[in-house]
């Protein structure tokens, strides 16, 4: 203490405090992804969990977006149905899947999701994305019981609304297949628990974004269809899972620690090869496709649902190399990855191929209808030409 009574504080202590300060920050940066993920757990079993009253897909208010069921789908202006299954908002914390009633989330689904992931197939056919009890990100993140029962949680609610969309789309209609991120997880159930018989025939195409898709699964519960090949094949899957520079620590876990369903229950895709379908080749190839073949990303927010944004296009180049999709990184800052707490793992505020896939799913629909595999709705009477018919008289036949 000074002559004066203040506290004198040496520099070595200064220095020592702040090398502390600085270590403290290193640590925090380096085991950032465990701490976030440590912030996500609700740290409650899932069997003992209140779970969140169920949607009522008989309704509108429980889909993201739904056509008009009073109209004639015959004279809706695109030819397909397409059932689009929404990427992860929720992260967790408190709970094992998304509450109902949580507005903080759906008003991101409508804002954010819905131009980004639902919008671009619009041109493909009538849109349907259900509102679903999706399973927290934090569900993803490890291979606890109570996250394989979240996941299956959150199927049970796609499968239900999946029920309701087949009452509403007539057999003519081809019908696209949609899942990103989380969503594509449940898409590749849809595929195995409907599209193994009759209903294959009208799966225009599947799209599995953003998640993995074992190869093997095309032995087992997955063997009524095959990968597509060629930008016009139909009754087959398209899947790849696109990673930026910088990306290495998802990209490992996309090969290594998320879960698939086999059947049985949910089990690693760990030493499994994986679909890649290159979306500016739409082959399966591992040649590099340059960025002049890009149509177009998007980033919006807050659109209308009737309102098209303007593609950004040639942005980047793409190969599949060991069943992931590489991709440079893109001109546009709004088409990368954010820089936030746990921006890792978060559903992107844009969609990179948008445009690729709108044009591609399009083409798709078209050419299973060309295919004349579908039965064809006959024309209603009212629009035949009406010919009129005069009376004459009747002369009989003479013996």
């Amino acid at each position: 203490m000074t002559k004066n009574g203040k506290i004198k504080i040496e520099k070595p202590f200064l220095l020592l405090g702040l090398i502390v300060f600085l270590m403290s920050l290193a640590v925090i940066y380096l085991y950032r992804d465990d701490i976030f993920q440590t912030i996500q757990d609700p740290r409650q079993p899932f069997q003992t969990y209140t779970k969140p009253i169920a949607p009522d897909y008989s309704t509108a208010e429980a889909w993201l977006a739904q056509p008009d069921l009073t109209q004639d789908p015959f004279n809706h202006p695109s030819a397909g149905d397409v059932f689009v299954v929404v990427p992860s908002v929720y992260r967790g914390g408190k709970h094992w899947v998304l509450r109902s009633d949580d507005l903080k989330r759906k008003s991101k689904l409508q804002r954010i999701v819905r131009p980004n992931y639902v919008a671009p197939y619009g041109s493909a056919g009538r849109l349907f994305a259900p509102y679903y009890r999706q399973a927290s990100l934090y569900s993803f993140m490890t291979a606890r019981e109570d996250a394989r029962k979240a996941q299956n949680f959150a199927y049970q609610d796609v499968k239900r609304a999946f029920e309701v969309f087949l009452k509403s789309s007539p057999p003519e209609r081809p019908i696209v297949l949609v899942g990103h991120n989380q969503g594509a997880s449940h898409v590749q159930r849809l595929l195995a628990d409907f599209f193994q018989g009759e209903l294959k025939a009208r799966l225009a195409a599947a799209y599995v974004i953003d998640y993995p898709l074992p190869l093997d699964l095309f032995e087992t519960t997955l063997n009524g269809l095959l990968p597509c090949e060629r930008p016009d094949d139909t009754n087959c899957i398209n899947a790849f899972g696109a990673f930026m520079p910088g990306d290495d620590v998802i990209a490992k876990r996309f090969v290594s620690r998320l879960l698939v369903h086999d059947g049985n229950d949910y089990v690693s895709v760990e030493g499994r090869r994986l679909l890649c379908n290159n979306p500016l080749l739409w082959n399966r190839s591992e040649d590099y496709a340059p960025q002049r073949l890009h149509l177009g990303g998007v980033a919006a927010e807050g659109l209308d649902p009737d309102m098209k944004p303007a593609a950004m296009k040639k942005q980047v180049g793409a190969q599949c190399e060991d069943g992931i999709l590489f991709v440079d990184k893109p001109k546009t800052r709004s088409l990368r990855r954010p820089l936030k707490v746990g921006g890792k793992f978060r559903t992107l505020p844009s969609n990179l191929f948008y445009e690729d896939l709108r044009v591609n799913a399009e083409k798709r629909v078209q050419s299973l209808l060309e295919n004349g595999t579908l039965p064809r709705r006959a024309a209603k009477l009212d629009e035949f030409e009406v010919i009129e018919i005069k009376e004459s008289p009747v002369t009989p036949i003479k013996d």
